[in-house]
């Protein structure tokens, strides 16, 4: 389908982890899987047509002492199979390939309930310390252990952090340079010593922090979503210039399910003509393509890009 779309796809490769718990049936007969932070993954049904992997249960949820985050069952990073992230990396040879999935707030949500997780940045300190800082260290070593075994086959990081809600930030800046910037710096100078970009993503009106990614060196952000305050395109390129790639924003939440192919064509053209004012804009959606979203809508993105 790339091929046939002509798309310079973004290759994710990753490393499964080896020691996975079996996966669990609830009360209504649904399977739960556990991942490797211990979290409860169900596939919910959302539509006849899709669906979406959500967390139902939270291995940290009622931990309220630092000695209950130490004996937590983290992952061991040691134990993901880097012989199977090396062979993704050789089978898709021919495109850039991006590791995944590097994150650290965005794991903490799936250890604790999102409320309990945004009010321990504030309140519980100590304690969300503890778990950031367990994060941090089992992701450097993926990162070290994933470019040991497969060197300069890996192109991209993939950093994730979901900064930004449709009108303003998830937390202060304050807060984030309080707990965020110090891991974040160590991770993106890890990626660049070992000769990779990092690609950032985080969704919605986050630009103050975002801001801070691009000064920390980040080399492409993603998604773009332009019809959020702060995000808009051509103040992103009048901040960023020529510092970053921007990859993504066509509008996923009004012009591609809902819009014409022909305001489709208009989308991708303007963000050409803006974000890619110094050659540096990879146009894709600015988030997936949801179910429903019309055929003709989905060409038009792919094919109309090449018409200028």
């Amino acid at each position: 389908m790339w091929r046939l779309l002509k798309i310079d796809k973004i290759a994710w490769v990753n490393a499964p982890y080896i020691d996975l718990k079996a996966p669990i049936i609830d009360e209504r007969g649904h399977q739960i899987v556990i991942n490797e932070w211990g979290s409860g993954i169900r596939t919910v049904e959302h539509s006849s047509e899709g669906s979406y992997e959500e967390v139902v249960t939270y291995p940290l949820q009622d931990a309220e002492t630092i000695e209950e985050i130490e004996a937590h069952g983290w992952p061991n990073p040691d134990r993901f199979d880097y012989q199977a992230l090396l062979e993704s990396c050789q089978a898709y040879s021919n495109w850039p390939r991006m590791l995944d999935f590097i994150s650290l707030f965005e794991i903490y949500c799936k250890l604790r309930p999102m409320d309990l997780s945004l009010m321990d940045l504030y309140v519980e300190q100590d304690l969300a310390d503890a778990i950031i800082d367990k994060i941090f260290k089992i992701q450097k070593r993926y990162i070290e252990k994933s470019f040991e075994v497969c060197g300069d086959a890996i192109d991209i990081v993939y950093l994730s952090d979901d900064m930004g809600m449709q009108d303003r930030q998830l937390i202060s800046v304050e807060v984030w340079e309080e707990r965020f910037k110090k891991p974040y710096r160590e991770l993106i100078e890890l990626v660049h010593s070992k000769g990779a970009y990092v690609f950032y993503h985080s969704d919605g009106a986050a630009f103050p922090i975002i801001e801070q990614m691009v000064d920390l060196g980040i080399d492409i952000i993603n998604p773009i979503q332009h019809a959020c305050p702060g995000m808009e395109r051509k103040h992103l390129i009048e901040a960023f210039g020529s510092r970053v790639v921007f990859h993504g924003a066509v509008e996923n939440q009004q012009i591609l399910p809902f819009g014409t192919p022909e305001e489709v064509r208009q989308e991708v053209k303007a963000n050409i003509k803006t974000l890619g004012k110094y050659n540096r804009y990879i146009c894709a959606p600015c988030h997936n393509l949801q179910p429903g979203t019309p055929l003709e809508n989905i060409l038009a993105l792919y094919n109309s890009e090449r018409t200028w």
